[in-house]
């Protein structure tokens, strides 16, 4: 507002002036010593005789306002004399702070790109927070420039309806360049939405608290400007990512048939779960927060009714609420998931997990509250097998995160399950599957502990050996190795698909963990690998493929076990891609032999605990690009040794 200072001012109000009188205009008459303008209501009479710096409640004021059945408010008729100065006068630029103009700043070369262009070199920037306010730079080549000084930040109607005519008055081919910063969704009309959306914006309208936004469209635009770019606040209110652009604009912008993708839209469901909810700061972070959550779709169409894709999920999660919120994530990314068919156990003392598992729209069971995470597993599983007629279920523990390859893993093992009876269920975890000690992506072995973790078991074994027996088959966590009254086996993967976080325990009991969880764990991660031994995982066909490869294989040079002492030299082969068997005696219960061979590669090996992986006293891995049988004098395919192979 052009002004000197000392001015003095006369205002009378005619008709109405409370709807349409900005803050900032009601700020420039407080500058002037006004302190009634506030309380001006609708058709309220109104009188100001101030002076620009005057002290604000020293201005002569006058309000009459509109009494109840009336259709104005009487006239203010006032006459006299008034002094000059009329009141204490102060600095107004003092006073001013809080307004925020339109301000030519400094020379920005070639507004920021590196080199001048075709075009017209523009950037915007949306400011940071409110602390540093937003500034457009234009270039040369346009004509002429608008400075449009709608103050958004705290926008009006008025002021929406003012940017919706100016809007309307533009000619065809004219360029806008539009920055918000803070809050411009409040007062945002529908009309001013809409003419920017026929300038090309495809945003405008997902506006929200405190959300900053630019965009550079034009008149006659017949599609959607690329010019355009939406960086939400956070579900708190914090602020949002500031967006600083510098590009090349061309006179006529080019139109796109399809929406740009921004970032998407605002998560709402989610934002209102992370507000109501602590304890989920990864999942709830403000860089995620809007993620949209969507089950993947299926790849290959043509296994779209495989078996798999109908079998039902479990999911027992423990108190980390991050590492549940990973487990649902990677659960949904599943190719062909179904949400419908997967269940989170909820314990009835925290029902947020249950909230969770609505939110990506799963189902839930509640359950009684229990100390030990081994009852807990073992009310779902009871509760849940009760629940379902399938064939097979799918159980997932607490803090695992689940590889794209999961479910595609299982479903290849499925036929050789529903064919082998001697085959309780697929594990997708390797406990022995560390970075020395695996790396065949194709390979799956048969194993005769139960891994657990995440796997799939038949309703059969749970029927026969589990239902009403939990307490005395699976008192245990699964890593312990629960005792099921037959014998049988799993499927395993030589290479995990799934990871399981670094277990945190207080008691020393639990150290043996930091070998089995602590260590470098391979986890395969595409999706889509295809295992070459699918066809002979049947116990008669795998023991015939077994026998044949040991039969093949070359011996193991023994010579190297005497690196086994050393700290600072491991065991090397003459050669890759080759079977090596290391034939041994053990008839010890203990297995003091087998376990430092399993010392020796860096195998899991726990005093007092079992053994991992064995199949018929036998340890198949992999290791430095060969395949290492490890075989002891208990096991049937000791007998496949030649006499001149040395124990």
């Amino acid at each position: 507002m052009e002004m000197k200072e000392k001015t003095v001012v006369i205002i009378a109000s005619f008709d109405e002036i409370s709807f349409s009188l900005r803050d900032e205009a009601k700020t420039w008459l407080k500058v002037m010593g006004a302190s009634q303008i506030d309380k001006v209501a609708f058709r309220d009479s109104y009188v100001l005789i101030g002076q620009r710096g005057l002290k604000q409640g020293h201005a002569v004021e006058f309000i009459n306002p509109m009494k109840e059945n009336e259709e104005y408010a009487a006239p203010l008729e006032k006459k006299g004399c008034f002094p000059i100065p009329v009141g204490p006068l102060e600095d107004s630029s003092k006073l001013l702070g809080s307004l925020k103009e339109i301000k030519m700043g400094s020379e920005l070369q070639n507004c920021g790109l590196e080199t001048a262009c075709e075009g017209t070199t523009i950037q915007v920037f949306t400011g940071d927070t409110d602390s540093v306010m937003p500034h457009v730079c234009v270039g040369e080549k346009i004509e002429y420039i608008i400075f449009s000084n709608i103050k958004l930040m705290e926008m009006s109607l008025r002021d929406s309806i003012d940017m919706e005519e100016f809007l309307k008055g533009l000619h065809e081919g004219d360029i806008v360049i539009a920055v918000i910063n803070d809050d411009a969704s409040k007062q945002l009309k529908q009309g001013a939405i809409k003419e920017m959306n026929s300038l090309g914006s495809s945003a405008i309208q997902n506006l929200g608290f405190r959300d900053i936004w630019y965009f550079i469209g034009q008149k006659g635009i017949k599609g959607y400007s690329e010019f355009e770019e939406i960086s939400f606040a956070s579900y708190d209110g914090e602020w949002p990512k500031q967006i600083k652009k510098s590009l090349c604009l061309p006179r006529k912008l080019r139109s796109l048939k399809v929406a740009p993708k921004l970032g998407g839209k605002r998560n709402l469901e989610k934002r209102e779960f992370c507000k109501l909810n602590d304890g989920y700061s990864e999942f709830c972070d403000t860089q995620r927060v809007d993620d949209k959550l969507e089950p993947a779709p299926l790849e290959d169409k043509g296994t779209e009714n495989d078996e798999i894709y109908k079998t039902p999920i479990l999911i027992i999660p423990g108190l980390d609420h991050n590492a549940l919120a990973r487990t649902l994530e990677t659960t949904l990314i599943q190719p062909g998931i179904k949400p419908e068919l997967v269940t989170v156990a909820v314990d009835e003392q925290t029902p947020d997990h249950g909230q969770l598992a609505t939110l990506f729209k799963f189902q839930n069971i509640s359950l009684a509250s229990v100390a030990r995470y081994e009852d807990k597993m073992n009310s779902a599983i009871e509760k849940f097998f009760s629940q379902t007629n399938s064939k097979y279920v799918i159980v997932i523990e607490e803090e695992i995160v689940l590889t794209p390859d999961f479910l595609h893993f299982l479903s290849q093992c499925l036929p050789a399950l529903e064919a082998d009876d001697s085959l309780f269920g697929v594990s997708a975890f390797n406990y022995n599957g560390f970075e020395t000690t695996s790396g065949d992506k194709t390979r799956v072995n048969r194993m005769e502990d139960f891994p657990g973790l995440a796997f799939l078991l038949k309703r059969s074994v749970y029927e026969l050996q589990m239902k009403s027996k939990m307490d005395k088959c699976c008192q245990q966590r699964s890593w312990d190795s629960w005792t099921l009254k037959q014998s049988g086996e799993m499927l395993v993967p030589d290479v995990s698909r799934v990871f399981r976080l670094p277990y945190q325990s207080a008691s020393d009991d639990d150290s043996y963990l930091e070998n089995l969880f602590y260590q470098p764990r391979l986890t395969i991660t595409e999706y889509g690998a295809k295992i070459k031994n699918v066809n002979s995982l049947k116990s008669s066909s795998y023991e015939d493929e077994l026998k044949k490869e040991i039969k093949a294989s070359k011996p193991f040079p023994l010579k190297e076990l005497e690196k086994c002492s050393s700290k600072t030299e491991t065991v090397e082969l003459p050669s890759k891609g080759s079977t090596f068997t290391l034939y041994f005696s053990d008839k010890d219960k203990d297995r003091k032999v087998f376990r430092k061979l399993c010392k020796c590669f860096e195998l899991y090996s726990s005093a007092g605990k079992p053994l991992k992986g064995l199949h018929k006293n036998s340890l198949r891995f992999y290791y430095k690009e060969n395949t290492i049988f490890l075989i002891a004098s208990t096991s049937p395919y000791f007998e496949i040794k030649s006499e001149d192979v040395a124990v």
